[in-house]
């Protein structure tokens, strides 16, 4: 196996970029995955544009300042839908009591000074495989303390999303009214 540029295929084999020819009967091509954040859609706030990197990941599923949107990425380590199962059972939890206590937006906020203190660590910070080690700089960042960490744990996930409480100080929920008066005074001052 080599690692090197493909300059053309050859009747026998690959001529390389560095002048080396390999002989070969059979050519795999593997060109590397390349992870891409939410399917590389765009996304904006406000007409502002979110850079996901400068935000934290809340219970690994959802990032700071940017309501109303939960992300499923499974584990690294087990079964991927079994995360993503229990991502849903959790926004299925919470759908049902925002619409029994009238709110319309479920926002994680995390503090000024929690922020400015806590250690930053990448969203999966202990998986060596190079196309997640490429890319992990661009998802938001994880920190040393729940709820703004990514668990990557099956049976504290478990615990978190079906049964401790929806509501606690870093998620903010919120009724329409509220969060359009916040913004026209925003944009007053």
């Amino acid at each position: 196996m080599v690692t090197d540029h493909i300059e053309k295929i050859t009747e026998n084999g690959v001529q390389l970029v560095s002048g080396a020819h390999l002989d070969a009967d059979i050519i795999v091509c593997a060109t590397g995955l390349e992870l891409v954040l939410l399917g590389g859609a765009e996304f904006s706030l406000d007409g502002e544009a979110i850079d996901f990197a400068n935000e934290w990941t809340y219970k690994g599923m959802m990032c700071s300042n940017i309501p109303n949107m939960v992300h499923t990425f499974g584990y690294i380590n087990a079964s991927w839908t079994l995360r993503a199962d229990l991502i849903a059972t959790w926004v299925c939890r919470l759908l049902n009591h925002m619409r029994s206590t009238g709110m319309t937006t479920a926002t994680p906020r995390i503090a000024g000074e929690l922020a400015d203190s806590m250690s930053q660590r990448f969203w999966i910070d202990d998986f060596s495989a190079g196309y997640m080690q490429r890319v992990m700089h661009r998802f938001p960042k994880q920190g040393d303390q729940m709820p703004w960490m990514n668990p990557q744990n099956y049976r504290k996930d478990r615990k978190m999303f079906r049964a401790d409480p929806l509501q606690d100080d870093e998620l903010v929920l919120e009724r329409a009214g509220v969060v359009a008066e916040a913004a026209v005074l925003q944009e007053a001052s």
